[in-house]
């Protein structure tokens, strides 16, 4: 970590590690060091559940340590470029070229620049073929690899399937390589051996004269096909219960648990569907266990229940029942993702929105049950509407309903239909006093997929999609309803890589060098720069994206084999074409897909053994019952019932060391968490969505240290000031510590309402050529003192000039390197001690070597000016800095 440059960049707590529950191991014990690396930023990649699993296999290895690196922002990119500094670890700050193996989660294809950006910062090259034995095997794995071909020069091998059969033998592998000290290419080839690996390098691939594949030939000794590995049963795989814990907000900022892998639906479009197959449900009881021991290790208050369709878990209703037994009391939510209308019974929407009730979505994809029909979507409309009325009459405010554009045989009518259906749900929100405000239709772009019956389709160019979303745009305007689309340019990019081959690596990498990067991001999405790419290597990215592909070619990614054979994915283009639905396999005739035989997936209970899948004796869409079915949900609202404050505790803390990177939200994040995990008996707000009623101090800034900030905790019930602090402790990161606690009268005004003055020490190196300042500041040689103040909103950056003059109470050196500042809030505004440094020494906080500490904050209450604590007790401002300056 470069402590020296973080606040030069933005959301500095990216980058500083030191999270509660990573893993730091010695050097000196560990055998091997693998790096995972997730190709984008560091809140999109700490919400990815695949990279904490192997984080998790991984470090239960005792000789392996596996560190987490992320994709920096630009403008950390640009600042280590400049400086020639090398891409670190987050655990050890240990330079990626330095591991052993450096494994990349590739989840969309959008991210592929970001890949060559990670290794250009690590002083890696680009090429497989341009890395000998000195460099790290560089490896690739998740949701993308089923078509890695547009970066197979990129990387040395791939992982085809469920990381945990696969991770410890490759490990293995690379050990025995390693102690051998054979070359790079039998490492290669020790690794194609493996179920699973695939070794782009060890296949060559021929053209017709048509740009077509002509074949694919691996090389002798090695397999015709990658056979994808596939986890047979959950419970026996390991989960991680620890996850680390991130300061920063990231995307999905909650404890998610998988309870089921695979989807037995079969959507004609979902690329998932496929490759996640054949469906296997963990059983309740090891949810529960893992639930339980992971609120324990996070303190987190949100529980995603996650799969690819979690309505369709045979046991939901009864799992639900137990946790809000369990953890409704201390305010535990629980969501459902991926919840399909047919799965949607009358106890799950009551629980859905009994905890929490600000929106509602729905994936009906397709607006005209003909078109469901050809992507195998069952949703009948009557049900549809019978679940929006339920969801409405529960208080929900909003819905939001997922389609996609430009799905195979796709019409005009079927976009009516869309706009049709979102009238439907508004003229229901209606009856129940909600306006067109509270609907949103968010319209995606179909991409065909590789391993799925559309991947022969062709995409429809920018132009018609384009054309598309504008009738959809015009007419959902009409009906008053708000609508959200995806940029038909990123679509296209994605499906050029979604059925491409290694041509286009040199694609990537010319976008690459012209400056793409965060593709999948819609602010630094660029496709002019990606045309120009296209033109410069010579191909046409519509041959990728647009071209119906014929249906006996040979395709990039036909020697990779999912497990779903190609026979079946033929028929399913077939009876798309008919409009022919086939059922749910778990209920109704195998299909014969071929990835597994339906009576090892449901089990034998007269031989033992545990199903894979339950089988419930009814459809969940058919259940029927009322809300009461789910025990503990119809009671929820009477535990947010008014309880009399019983303590109100002041805390004092500090933050100190990296963890100055922190903002005020995520300090308030870790002490939440903190409090979680000490069963802190925190008292809560009252109304539907409660909150812990804990109140902070004035902000302090990102950059600045502090050993004196404060907070306020109602509690519900008594706690000792040594017990409390002693127990969040505890919990706390290095750098930050509760010093003192205190009971202090429950009607004690807050904080904010009376602190009034700041006290500050800037401290300085003397390498930074602070020698000709004054010895002594005198504040009546100022009339004015002007700084540039940057915030920024929204995505920009906003400049204001501001007079600190106003603020500042007192400024003096306490030695030749240190000065004491005090400054004084008007109105409740102040200025920042950063501020005060540009504007007397036009000097920047950014300068290595400027630590600034508070140490103090005071205030006034009823004519009496006393510290926070309680403990210092001014009778006036004379007195008040005759203390601080002694």
């Amino acid at each position: 970590m470069y402590t020296d440059i973080l606040l030069s960049v933005s959301k500095p707590s990216r980058y500083i590690g030191h999270e509660i529950n990573a893993i730091n191991k010695e050097p000196s014990t560990v055998r091997t060091r693998v790096a995972l690396i997730f190709p984008d930023t560091y809140e999109i990649g700490m919400s990815h559940l695949g990279l904490k699993i192997l984080y998790h296999i991984l470090n239960n290895i005792d000789d392996v340590a596996a560190e987490r690196a992320f994709v920096p922002w630009t403008d950390m990119e640009e600042l280590l470029t400049s400086k020639g500094l090398p891409l670190l670890s987050v655990e050890s700050s240990l330079p990626l070229a330095k591991f052993d193996i450096i494994g990349f989660t590739l989840p969309y294809e959008l991210c592929y620049t970001n890949i060559l950006t990670t290794l250009s910062l690590s002083g890696i090259p680009l090429h497989s073929s341009g890395r000998d034995a000195a460099f790290p095997l560089i490896i690739g794995g998740g949701s993308s690899v089923f078509n890695p071909e547009p970066v197979a020069d990129f990387f040395d091998a791939f992982f085809l399937g469920d990381g945990e059969e696969g991770i410890v033998e490759i490990l293995h592998t690379y050990n025995r390589w390693k102690e051998s000290g054979a070359s790079k290419e039998s490492l290669l080839i020790a690794l194609s051996q493996i179920e699973g690996v695939y070794v782009p390098s060890l296949y060559k691939v021929e053209y017709n004269d048509d740009k077509t594949i002509l074949a694919i030939h691996p090389f002798d000794g090695v397999t015709d096909t990658v056979q994808r590995r596939i986890v047979e049963d959950l419970d026996r795989v390991p989960f991680p219960t620890s996850p680390a814990l991130p300061y920063m907000q990231v995307v999905h900022d909650r404890l998610t648990v998988e309870i089921a892998r695979g989807c037995t639906h079969g959507c004609r479009f979902c690329q998932a569907g496929i490759t996640y197959r054949p469906v296997r449900e963990r059983s309740p009881e090891k949810i529960l266990e893992i639930i339980e021991d992971s609120l324990k290790n996070t303190g987190y208050e949100e529980v995603s229940l996650s799969s690819l369709s979690t309505g369709d878990f045979a046991c939901l209703n009864d799992t639900l029942t137990s946790l809000i037994g369990n953890y409704g009391e201390n305010r535990v939510s629980f969501s459902l993702p991926s919840l399909r209308i047919g799965t949607l019974t009358p106890a799950i929407i009551e629980q859905i929105t009994g905890t929490k009730n600000t929106s509602f979505t729905i994936a009906p994809e397709a607006g005209t049950d003909r078109l469901r029909k050809v992507i195998n979507k069952e949703m009948d409309e009557s049900t549809l509407e019978t679940t929006i009325r339920d969801v409405f009459s529960r208080g929900v405010k909003s819905i939001k309903m997922y389609f996609m554009v430009g799905l195979p045989t796709e019409v005009d009518e079927d976009l009516q239909g869309i706009i049709r259906l979102a009238q439907n749900v508004k003229d229901i929100g209606r009856k129940f006093g909600k306006g067109g405000k509270d609907i949103t239709v968010s319209v995606s772009t179909f991409v065909p997929k590789a391993h799925t019956p559309f991947q022969w389709y062709g995409q429809l160019p920018p132009d018609e999609l384009m054309r598309r979303l504008d009738y959809l745009r015009d007419g959902l305007r009409k009906v008053k309803v708000n609508f959200r689309w995806h940029k038909p340019q990123m679509s296209s990019l994605e499906a050029v890589f979604s059925r491409g081959d290694r041509r286009l690596g040199k694609v990537i990498e010319t976008a690459w060098m012209s400056g793409c990067r965060f593709d999948s991001w819609t602010e630094k999405h660029d496709f002019h720069k990606w045309e120009d790419a296209f033109i410069s290597c010579g191909i046409e990215p519509g041959y990728y994206a647009s071209r119906h592909m014929s249906l006996d070619e040979i395709l990039p990614w036909e020697h990779l084999h999912t497990g779903i054979t190609k026979e079946f994915l033929l028929k399913e283009y077939n009876r798309a074409v008919t409009g022919r639905i086939i059922p749910d396999c778990r209920y109704g005739q195998c299909p014969n897909c071929g990835v597994c035989d339906m009576e090892a997936v449901r089990g034998n209970k007269a031989e033992g053994i545990r199903p894979i899948a339950y089988i419930p004796d009814e459809r969940p869409g058919e259940v029927t019952g009322s809300s009461e079915q789910v025990a503990g949900s119809t009671d929820l609202h009477s535990r947010h019932q008014k309880v009399g404050v019983r303590t109100k505790m002041r805390i004092k803390y500090t933050k100190t060391g990296d963890l100055r990177m922190l903002s005020q939200l995520e300090i308030m994040t870790t002490f939440a968490r903190a409090f979680r995990r000490a069963s802190v008996p925190t008292l809560f707000s009252e109304g539907f969505h409660p909150h812990p009623k804990v109140s902070f101090g004035p902000a302090l800034p990102v950059g600045v240290e502090s050993i004196c900030e404060y907070m306020d905790v109602d509690l519900s019930l008594p706690v000792t000031a040594s017990v409390l602090k002693e127990n969040v402790n505890k919990y706390l990161p290095d750098g930050m510590k509760v010093i003192n606690v205190r009971e202090i009268p429950v009607n004690s005004p807050s904080l904010n309402s009376f602190i009034t003055h700041y006290a500050y020490e800037i401290r300085f190196d003397n390498d930074n050529g602070l020698e000709g300042f004054p010895s002594e500041i005198s504040l009546s040689d100022f009339t004015e003192l002007w700084a540039e103040k940057v915030t920024e909103k929204d995505g920009r950056k906003i400049t204001k000039m501001i007079n600190t003059r106003p603020f500042i109470e007192e400024i003096r050196w306490l030695n030749k390197d240190t000065i004491l500042l005090m400054l004084k809030s008007i109105d409740r505004e102040c200025c920042r001690p950063a501020d005060v440094l540009k504007a007397i020494f036009n000097v920047s906080p950014l300068q290595p070597g400027i630590i600034i500490r508070r140490t103090g904050v005071y205030g006034k209450t009823g004519g009496v000016t006393v510290s926070p604590d309680g403990m210092m007790v001014f009778l006036d401002e004379t007195e008040k800095l005759c203390q601080l300056k002694s």
